[in-house]
């Protein structure tokens, strides 16, 4: 029997502030919802995805997710009509040991997702939570001056 990783809660005493890349771009196009409270299933490359209302579906290199409307548009600078750039920056660190992190948006879960040692914990200033594996957070952030 596989026992799941316990939940980890965002560590302040260990993070550490990142910025995004300059030259990292995105594509995104929002999914508007007539229903605000409808729910949509997405299956993403790191598990799957439960978006509540209007989103964004969200292109970056060979992956595609959602992105919660008001979290992506609060964190994300639009370049023209379907191009993105990260704004924001983030509070991020590395575990040392498995662990399973939760993302709740607006009160829901959206996602959980299990952590490796040497994973990054990152929390967008909007206060969601989301693991990236080294070469991922590498490719988005650098350490803040």
């Amino acid at each position: 029997m596989t026992t799941e990783p316990s939940p980890h809660a965002f560590d302040e005493s260990l993070a550490r502030r990142f910025v995004p890349r300059d030259d990292l771009t995105k594509t995104a196009v929002l999914i508007e919802m007539t229903d605000e409270n409808a729910v949509t299933s997405i299956r993403a490359p790191f598990g799957e995805q439960t978006m509540r209302g209007s989103f964004y579906v969200v292109a970056e290199g060979d992956r595609s997710y959602g992105a919660a409307r008001a979290e992506f548009e609060a964190t994300h600078q639009r370049l023209g009509p379907a191009s993105w750039r990260k704004s924001q920056a983030v509070m991020a660190y590395q575990v040392d040991e498995a662990c399973m992190v939760h993302t709740d948006i607006a009160g829901e879960r959206e996602t959980s997702n299990a952590a490796a040692p040497g994973d990054w914990i990152v929390r967008q200033h909007t206060g969601e939570l989301m693991v990236l594996s080294p070469a991922s957070f590498e490719l988005r952030y650098r350490a803040a001056d």
